[in-house]
């Protein structure tokens, strides 16, 4: 960073290898210009670090040190320059609240850079509520090197954060002395915004802008201000501004997507690529722009850059979960499945990863697979607490479970789904349907009526189908009392076709009342007539009470009116229904009346279907 000096431990280690490896006789002390050169080494940035290194071999071979004195060199160069690099990695991870790797950064760069790294480890404790942890980093940095400015800053944010005066007087003394280096004005700023200091944070940015206006991080801090304060736009002008000062400066670039992913995409991922076009090998951007990819549902091009990045470097737990996602989404499900699998190999108790892994499943059409991960899925917490369970998450896990024939505990499933959404009825509709085509269907009947209920509908042809659900368990119930095993003894036979028919008879009053219905909602629709009646001949087997007369005559009107040629099928049943209860009548009574309605009906059938096995058999009763 321009105009900061946080890296003096690395310079004076580098400084004392000079000293310790190079005469002080040797030419290279009298050639001041040389000494500068390489100092100025501290402030350029890596991608000019190695023309310096062959800027200083040439000086250097030009006073005729020793080959094996600049390899010494060197090596100590690029000692330093693997902290600086763990360093700014770190930074830009800390920034972008990427806490557990940038914590991985800075563990790897405290031995070079003791007081910066401390001090980031402190912050990262500090956002994870930790302040003893914090205060045991801060106070490490110190006895490292008792003039390490950061974590005294650090430090004193925590003695003194309930005592803003005190806060107030101690970091104001610090950045006194410190006026020019940009780092330790910034960790003042942020001393003074964890203090409540908005105001004395404003002014310490301020001083930073007179040490060095140039430098990017400045209007990096305020640009996150800004965020936070829900001044996207201006944030974003901040972040733009630090890229003019330093094109290369990665972390403005991802900081400005971040501000336009939610309301301008497009921008968002053209802003990562004009960051990529700058800093072309950078995996930083390169993972940012995946991610943006992934999150806007540019799968494909978020598969790709991941698969780059993988080239590049090991992924992050995350980007690997993203990366998995992005193949599932886009329809590649063997590819998620390899890909899901190496993560669960590595990390196997992960919800979204089990989750995801239940549903590639059920897209392979692995049922078994399904079961056992939603298993697994659904016992699993995060830190102790239960998962927010989504709606999908049981209806995949029921699915699996009906098509393995393991019926109750798919129904407790559709029930839990149905829970997180109770005012969505449509589910209740959903979970009907296929219990109904596995046969279940007074369960079938009970959901529809609570997806009636939570919609409170006023649509007939939805009394009409669970009014059929009830009809249909009604007749299964009838067929179920004619296959009872005669080896009961008599009393427990009477007994149990007792609650059979008692059944039968409550859900046939269920099936009629939502038959009443759809009359009342369609009057002029043969179908609340036509079932009605199928459901009280139930109660009438032998047709002796007339239980289901007035509904066919209505439906016989409605279907002669309208010439329906589609449905003659139903009007001969009812032609055949009131022969055989006519036949019925006059067997009982021996009525000529009736002995004329039966010949009338049963005609009419033979008059449509002149073949009717139960029609001729009719007449040939009538007739003798």
């Amino acid at each position: 960073m321009g105009g900061d000096d946080g890296h003096h431990l690395s310079v004076s280690l580098l400084f004392i290898g000079f000293h310790t490896f190079i005469p002080w006789e040797h030419p290279f002390r009298d050639k001041n210009r040389i000494w500068l050169d390489f100092c100025s080494l501290w402030d350029i940035k890596r991608l000019q670090v190695m023309e310096r290194i062959k800027n200083l071999y040439t000086n250097i071979h030009r006073v005729k040190m020793k080959k094996s004195q600049l390899i010494v060199t060197i090596f100590f160069l690029f000692i330093s320059l693997n902290t600086w690099a763990q360093v700014d990695k770190g930074v830009e991870l800390f920034l972008l609240e990427d806490y557990e790797e940038a914590q991985k950064a800075f563990e790897e760069s405290v031995a070079g850079d003791p007081d910066i790294s401390y001090y980031y480890l402190g912050e990262i404790a500090l956002r994870r509520n930790n302040s003893e942890e914090a205060a045991n980093y801060y106070e490490k940095g110190i006895a490292t090197n008792n003039e390490a400015v950061l974590c005294r800053i650090g430090k004193t944010k925590l003695e003194l954060k309930s005592n803003p005066e005190e806060l107030r007087k101690n970091i104001k003394a610090i950045t006194n002395k410190n006026k020019k280096k940009v780092r330790v004005l910034l960790a003042a700023a942020q001393a003074y915004l964890d203090g409540n200091l908005p105001d004395e944070a404003a002014g310490v940015l301020s001083m930073a802008r007179n040490a060095d206006k140039t430098d990017p991080y400045i209007y990096i801090f305020e640009g996150d201000l800004l965020k936070a304060k829900g001044e996207p736009g201006d944030a974003a002008t901040q972040y733009e501004q630090a890229t003019n000062f330093d094109p290369a400066c990665v972390i403005a670039y991802i900081k400005s997507s971040t501000v336009y992913e939610s309301i301008a995409p497009t921008t968002a991922i053209n802003t990562l690529k004009n960051g990529l076009e700058t800093n072309p090998e950078n995996p930083l951007l390169r993972k940012y722009l995946a991610r943006s990819y992934y999150r806007n549902g540019f799968y494909e091009q978020a598969i790709a850059e991941y698969e780059t990045l993988h080239n590049g470097e090991a992924r992050a737990p995350e980007d690997r979960r993203n990366y998995a996602a992005s193949l599932y989404f886009a329809g590649k499900y063997n590819d998620a499945l390899a890909a899901l699998l190496q993560i669960t190999s590595i990390d196997p108790n992960h919800p979204v990863v089990n989750r995801l892994l239940m549903y590639t499943y059920d897209k392979l059409k692995n049922f078994d697979e399904v079961v056992a991960t939603g298993r697994k899925f659904f016992s699993l917490t995060t830190n102790g607490e239960a998962i927010n369970y989504l709606v999908t998450d049981y209806t995949v896990f029921a699915d699996a479970l009906l098509s393995k024939g393991e019926i109750e505990e798919a129904i407790e499933a559709y029930k839990k789904a149905i829970a997180i959404e109770p005012e969505q009825g449509s589910l209740n509709k959903d979970v009907a349907t296929k219990l109904a085509s596995i046969d279940r269907i007074a369960d079938a009947a009970d959901f529809y009526q609570k997806y009636i209920e939570a919609t409170s509908s006023k649509d007939a042809s939805d009394y009409l189908q669970l009014g059929i659900y009830y009809y249909r368990t009604a007749v299964k119930f009838v067929a179920k009392a004619k296959t009872e095993p005669t080896e009961k003894n008599q009393p427990e036979m009477e007994t149990s076709l007792a609650m059979m028919k008692d059944s039968m008879a409550q859900y046939v009053s269920k099936a009629d009342e939502a038959f009443a219905k759809v009359i009342e909602l369609a009057p002029d629709s043969y179908q609340g007539y036509y079932w009605r009646a199928n459901a009280n001949t139930l109660l009438d087997p032998d047709l002796s009470k007339g239980l289901a007369n007035d509904d066919y005559l209505k439906m016989i009107e409605l279907l002669v009116a309208s010439e329906d040629k589609d449905n003659q099928g139903k009007l001969i049943e009812a032609y055949r229904y009131f022969s055989i209860y006519y036949l019925y009548q006059f067997d009982a009574n021996k009525q000529a009346d009736n002995k004329k309605k039966a010949k009338e009906y049963v005609n009419k059938v033979l008059q449509l279907k002149p073949d009717d096995d139960t029609s001729l058999k009719i007449i040939e009763v009538l007739n003798n």
